[in-house]
């Protein structure tokens, strides 16, 4: 069975805010979006400011960025894009089966990943 693939990738562009005059330097502002892709486009890899594996949990690059761990990646991400993140959430997260106790540090996930546990997995008692 394949295991299907899910990115995140978060993308930094320096835009011209306004138009600069003889009198007038340039203003800039930077620009951020987010796209939640199945496929890594050479644009994703040459452009991006941070990759991250929704599946996996890993980061694909960004630690020239900051972003080299994808805890502090997805705590950021959702509270930037919680509408998008939910969806995200519903789309995958649907059909979750854990086979875990409360007192169980270490698990299977429902993608058959054996990882640490954290805030977000939900623990059926």
């Amino acid at each position: 069975m394949k295991k299907e693939k899910v990115y995140i990738v978060v993308s930094h562009k320096h835009v011209l805010k306004t138009p600069g005059s003889k009198n007038r330097e340039p203003e800039w502002e930077v620009s951020e979006s987010v796209e939640f892709v199945n496929q890594l486009r050479t644009k994703h890899l040459t452009t991006s400011s941070a990759i991250g594996d929704y599946i996996n949990r890993t980061m694909q690059s960004g630690a020239r960025h900051g972003m080299g761990d994808y805890d502090t990646f997805e705590t950021y991400i959702r509270s930037k894009y919680e509408k998008e993140m939910a969806e995200l959430d519903g789309a995958y997260r649907e059909q979750v089966i854990f086979d875990v106790t409360p007192e169980q540090e270490v698990f299977s996930d429902e993608f058959g990943n054996i990882r640490a546990r954290t805030v977000f997995d939900k623990v059926e008692a």
